[in-house]
């Protein structure tokens, strides 16, 4: 039987992003993001649950998060679930986490993609406008 690990997030960083390098030179990140739910109790009232998460990035994806995110600005992740599992004073222990493949920077434009464009100028082409071909449309 096939399976399926797909997870999409949207959440708010808990903490500025570190950035660290392994042995291979290849950086990796670990971001914290809180991710809120907004639930109806029985009684009627609303209550927000919040669920902290622990999502990996490794290369160049850890290197932008790194250069552009800091605590408390939204994100939106793609990812798989991944198990951790250790061994500790002969206690088996394992723990859920989110390895990072995809995101996308959310919210105001200080904090998105626009800053990737202001800082890297080579993306701020000007484009010579073209005007349609003369020819006759055949319908």
């Amino acid at each position: 039987m096939s399976s399926f690990n797909k997870v999409i997030i949207m959440g708010r960083l808990t903490r500025d992003v570190e950035l660290k390098s392994v042995n291979n030179g290849t950086s990796l990140t670990q971001i914290g993001i809180a991710v809120n739910e907004r639930r109806k109790t029985r009684d009627g009232t609303w209550q927000d649950d919040v669920h902290f998460l622990e999502v990996t990035f490794w290369g160049k994806q850890a290197e932008v998060l790194s250069q552009y995110m800091e605590k408390g600005q939204p994100l939106l992740i793609e990812g798989r679930i991944k198990q951790d599992r250790w061994e500790s004073d002969g206690q088996k222990h394992s723990r859920l986490k989110i390895h990072g493949e995809k995101f996308s920077f959310v919210g105001d434009r200080q904090h998105g993609s626009e800053v990737i464009l202001q800082e890297n100028p080579s993306h701020t082409k000007k484009r010579t406008p073209v005007s349609p071909p003369d020819d006759d449309i055949p319908f």
